[in-house]
């Protein structure tokens, strides 16, 4: 599973431009039009005079004026029509350049089709602003995050222009007071925010933008009499964790932006390394394995009813030589496609059977979760080594019955693929009764099918779905539902993402039977990144 000041000027967390009046920028591109439509008059006047002349000539009588009058004639038309000619060029030229000047010094942007509000600060600029930002940085991380209103041209169609201009300064407003105050944000499209959030990994991005996310789902908007709510979607990228440079950074925010709209509503999705990410980040995970600085990250698990903790989460970090550390969403991605996904579980799994074993001798009952990876489920003889070395830690748990407090935790994406198979690459683990969860329950793959056919013991509820149930009464409705299955199969429900009390209270009012979260305890690892040296030695 996965948990997630206001400066006064326009440098810290907030839109880099305002509104300007649409008169106002478009006087300089009427100026040069003006000036165009004098020069190709002066050009169709001299073309007229010279045909005039020459249909004269043609008829004979041309004999009657003097040769050094028509000459004169002639001299002083090619001298206005080049007059007016460079003339209108100069009045266009003038004109665009100062409108130019007015665009690049964030005065006002250009209306156009596709942003009809005219809100935005001129990207182009804001784009040179964290250039020189991040040339300054030497190479220190940071994060991209793009932010879109879900929805936003159908409410702009329902409640009008005034409407849908008065919701973008709101938003932009709410954006400015949560960012942190060294964030920088702009106006990046028609909806869209960008936001640069210096020193910010990948983990902490995510939880900025979904914190950014359910706070924004809470606000209500006016419209005539009534009221509405919004939600919006975001996609974000990190340097160097996953790109290389400020324009992949926002390559991958918008690639990653558009896979969340395509999921679906209120959605966040981190990018994925490029080449470059992905081999530092695979040697990084190599490095980290071979110098035994891979190690699990202890998440509580509460009974909501009693507050008592009756289980853990082991998740995956790695520490890195100079002290900082990696969360499992900043490295898993990298080590899945570069097939290291495996050994982390196995190095997760022993380091978790060791605490157990420890933990067991002084009456610590606690069951362990471990999340499991579609690799590990190809490692028949790694699972059948990992159940050999499960000894020494069969304890009693009073709560769910006497069995290993071994919990294998697998997602739906990775069950549905193939449950069959899945299950029978859990054979091992399995026959020495270690038990079953599914993680991430109700995130868009659910199949309530399989529940009568494998042997699950637990369902861990998407913390979206959780979220959206304090405004939602169809969330409420399906978690309602949830619960009564599970609990007519005799299957636990553990409630993911629980952040605050209110969190908290909606879970137990469905009928939740654990909760983990932040509002319970973060993950804390056994050892400290300064207990761990280059060589992987514990001290």
């Amino acid at each position: 599973m996965t948990n997630t000041g206001k400066p006064s000027d326009a440098t810290g967390a907030r839109a880099a431009g305002g509104a300007r009046p649409a008169a106002a920028i478009r006087q300089p591109s009427m100026a040069a039009r003006a000036g165009a439509l004098c020069a190709l008059a002066a050009v169709g006047f001299a073309l007229m005079a010279r045909v005039g002349l020459a249909e004269w000539d043609r008829q004979g009588m041309g004999g009657l004026l003097e040769p050094l009058w028509v000459g004169l004639l002639s001299t002083k038309i090619t001298f206005w029509r080049l007059l007016a000619m460079q003339a209108g060029v100069v009045v266009a030229g003038a004109s665009l350049a100062v409108w130019r000047w007015h665009a690049q010094r964030g005065t006002g942007s250009v209306p156009s089709a596709q942003e009809p509000h005219g809100l935005r600060a001129p990207r182009a600029t804001f784009l040179r602003t964290l250039e020189q930002i991040v040339a300054g940085r030497d190479e220190r991380p940071y994060s991209l995050i793009l932010f879109d209103i879900d929805g936003f041209r159908i409410l702009n169609d329902q409640h009008g222009a005034e409407v849908a201009d008065a919701l973008l300064a709101r938003v932009k407003r709410h954006l400015a007071a949560t960012l942190p105050n060294d964030a920088r944000m702009a106006r990046f499209g028609s909806d869209e925010f960008l936001a640069f959030v210096p020193t910010a990994n990948m983990s902490q991005a995510l939880d900025l933008a979904r914190r950014v996310l359910d706070t924004t789902a809470r606000l209500r908007f006016p419209a005539g009499e009534g009221r509405f709510g919004v939600t919006m979607s975001a996609g974000l990228a990190s340097f160097p964790e996953t790109c290389h440079s400020l324009r992949d950074a926002i390559s991958q925010a918008t690639s990653a932006l558009q896979e969340a709209k395509d999921q679906g509503r209120a959605t966040v999705i981190p990018a994925r390394p490029n080449n470059i990410g992905l081999c530092r980040l695979g040697a990084e995970v190599e490095s980290a394995l071979n110098d035994r600085r891979v190690h699990p990250a202890y998440q509580p698990i509460i009974d909501l009813r009693t507050g008592r903790p009756v289980a853990e989460e082991g998740l995956a970090r790695i520490l890195l030589p100079q002290g900082q550390v990696l969360g499992a969403d900043q490295f898993m991605g990298a080590a899945t496609d570069l097939r290291l996904a495996s050994r982390i579980d196995e190095s997760l799994i022993g380091q978790t059977l060791d605490r157990c074993r420890k933990q067991s001798r002084r009456g610590d009952t606690r069951l362990r979760f471990i999340n499991v990876s579609a690799a590990l489920l190809q490692e028949r003889r790694l699972l059948e080594q990992i159940a050999l070395s499960f000894t020494g830690c069969d304890i009693l748990n009073d709560l769910t019955g006497s069995r290993n407090p071994l919990v294998v935790e697998i997602t739906e994406r990775e069950l549905l693929r193939d449950p069959a198979a899945a299950l029978q690459a859990l054979q091992p683990l399995l026959g020495i009764g270690a038990r079953l969860a599914i993680d991430d329950f109700g995130s868009g793959y659910s199949s309530f099918l399989y529940l009568t056919a494998l042997p699950i013991s637990f369902l861990k509820i998407e913390m979206t779905l959780l979220k959206t149930a304090r405004t939602s009464g169809r969330a409420r409705a399906i978690l309602k539902g949830i619960q009564g299955i599970a609990k007519d199969l005799n299957i636990l429900t553990i409630a993911e993402g629980i952040e605050d009390e209110e969190l908290a209270g909606v879970a137990r009012d469905h009928g939740m039977d654990w909760g983990q979260g932040f509002y319970f305890g973060r993950p804390a690892l056994d050892v400290t990144p300064a207990s761990v040296d280059i060589s992987g030695k514990v001290s």
